[in-house]
């Protein structure tokens, strides 16, 4: 069975850089690459279910998700996508707990004070509790960090 890597994006404030970089890292090793893109719950639950093909989203948000698809086109990448509502680390824990072909995820390292912002330490630790691959964080498209590189706390938690 193949490896894949997975490029998570919370569409709230999608990053070119993560998926630039994931697009890299996935045609290097000659292996598909999966987007995996969240968008927040639904204020109007009135209608439960996902929209399979996005045409629920926002227009800026369907726009991002398809010059996305042609980035990985242009690039001769092989690109999954699918689409997620909810938490962002909920949905990332969810997707990746259940899947046992990634080997590598790659998210936006974010910027303090912006939707974006990283996981706080604890989602990041739980995250690599559940996922044994590499999580790679990536700041800028040249500026990347392994998580496995950074200290993390695990409060209330003993080894």
């Amino acid at each position: 069975m193949n490896k894949r890597v997975v490029v998570a994006v919370d569409l709230r404030e999608p990053s070119s850089g993560a998926v630039t970089y994931a697009l890299s890292l996935a045609g290097r090793l000659q292996t598909p690459l999966i987007l995996l893109a969240v968008t927040p719950p639904p204020r109007n639950r009135a209608q439960p279910g996902a929209d399979p093909a996005g045409a629920g989203l926002p227009a800026d948000q369907k726009h991002w998700l398809d010059q996305a698809v042609k980035q990985g086109r242009d690039a001769g990448v092989s690109l999954e996508l699918f689409l997620a509502t909810g938490p962002f680390s909920q949905a990332i824990l969810e997707f990746v707990g259940s899947r046992g072909d990634i080997q590598f995820l790659v998210m936006a390292a974010g910027e303090t004070g912006k939707t974006s912002a990283p996981l706080p330490a604890l989602r990041l630790s739980r995250l690599h509790q559940v996922f044994r691959g590499e999580i790679l964080l990536v700041k800028e498209q040249d500026r990347v960090t392994n998580l496995s590189e950074m200290p993390l706390k695990n409060k209330g938690r003993e080894s």
